[in-house]
């Protein structure tokens, strides 16, 4: 495993120091690991394809039973149908690279769909409407009586940690809500009418641009980091986050807004500039 994977500019990176530093972090360590990504590590030394299929492997090598790879796609958000099967997600390149191996299952959810590889365990199968919340893929993680991780390959947790979103329905923040949508799923060539929930915040709400969650858990010690190349890999249990997250809005549950929400203005004005949606707000 010394074929070179990404020029960093303080080193080279290859799949030795790759599975090395991901060991360090306590990747393998768990029996379910959910894994954000980004390719931050440096320039590619490899051809596109081939670089991916190396990181795949890396990381099916850890030997964890059960990888899941969010494939979010917001579909009806952006008023579009969710083909299970072929609808391609904006969720990284490596994530992407994952789904179009076919080897795992995708859940069918037209908002926060995940693809497994491995065990699927409960994470697919017959999942509630609420895509957030109660029967979704983060409550089946929570629930699922395993060893669960979060591991953000080269991702930055302070920019994309959807999970928090579902610690806030869990506590239920007045800043947010169930928000309906409707459009069509075609699964294995079946074509189905579906309505879905997604927990929104409200228009007049202002999230706090403090990494509130992040420096919580990095102060209590709960982040296992390490520098790879230009990037950097962050892994650490669902446990941790449920109790730190549940803590900090028990405390006080605007702590993850700017302070200002008033709870008697809730405004369910929805995507008013039309941008096309690629994350939880």
């Amino acid at each position: 495993m010394s074929n070179i994977l990404f020029h960093g500019q303080k080193e080279e990176v290859n799949a030795a120091h790759m599975r090395e530093a991901l060991l360090g972090v306590g990747a393998a360590d768990c029996d379910v690991l959910y894994i954000h990504t980004d390719m931050t590590f440096g320039l590619p030394a490899l051809k596109r394809g081939v670089l991916l299929a190396e990181l795949l492997g890396i990381l099916e090598g850890l030997g964890v039973a059960t990888l899941v790879f969010p494939t979010f796609t917001f579909s009806f958000c952006n008023h579009e149908p969710f083909d299970v099967q072929n609808t391609r997600t904006p969720m990284g390149a490596l994530n992407e690279y994952a789904r179009k191996t076919g080897r795992g299952r995708r859940s069918p959810d037209p908002l926060l769909s995940v693809y497994v590889l491995g065990d699927a365990l409960n994470l697919v199968d017959n999942l509630g409407p609420y895509s957030i919340g109660e029967n979704s893929n983060y409550d089946r993680l929570h629930g699922c009586g395993k060893e669960v991780k979060f591991l953000f390959f080269g991702a930055d947790m302070r920019e994309c940690f959807t999970y928090t979103h579902y610690m806030e329905a869990v506590i239920g923040v007045p800043y947010r809500y169930n928000r309906e949508f409707t459009g069509t799923i075609i699964d294995s060539g079946k074509t189905a009418s579906s309505r879905v929930w997604l927990y929104s915040s409200y228009a007049n709400c202002r999230l706090n641009p403090e990494p509130v969650v992040h420096n919580a858990m990095h102060k209590l010690g709960q982040l296992r980091t390490a520098v790879v190349g230009d990037g950097h890999l962050c892994c650490f249990r669902e446990k941790d986050a449920y109790a730190t997250i549940s803590q900090l809005l028990d405390k006080n549950p605007l702590c993850l807004t700017d302070g200002s929400f008033d709870a008697d203005v809730k405004d369910t004005t929805y995507n008013a500039g039309n941008d096309y949606i690629v994350s939880v707000r």
